[in-house]
């Protein structure tokens, strides 16, 4: 009975050594999957982050040239206007230039 008895426990010291080696492998795997995980979640929130962050410039950019256009047709159409005046005085500014030729080609 002795010998059964010391040979039972052996058995289960040795089942226990075994069971705490699997679980120490199980945990193990368990934590390069945990491990994995966060970095998938990790690169899946920096490439989330990383498209919002180019959605956001592309949406101000978008604002600031909508809210420029309106300036800009307006400096446009004052540069017209300028040139439609420039244009205007063209004929005076020639016959004025004409006048001052004439009269510094009568001088001499």
């Amino acid at each position: 009975m002795t010998v059964e008895l010391v040979k039972s426990i052996k058995e289960a010291e040795s089942r226990a050594e075994e069971i705490v080696r699997e679980a120490r492998q199980e945990a193990r795997k368990m934590q390069k999957e945990a491990q994995a995980r966060a970095e998938e979640i990790i690169e899946k929130t920096v490439a989330e982050a990383e498209e919002e962050a180019r959605n956001l410039t592309k949406k101000a950019q978008e604002e600031a040239e909508s809210e420029s256009e309106p300036l800009v047709k307006k400096r446009e159409d004052e540069i017209e206007q300028l040139k439609a005046k420039a244009a205007e005085r063209i004929p005076e500014a020639v016959a004025l230039i004409k006048d001052k030729v004439v009269k510094t080609d009568a001088d001499h």
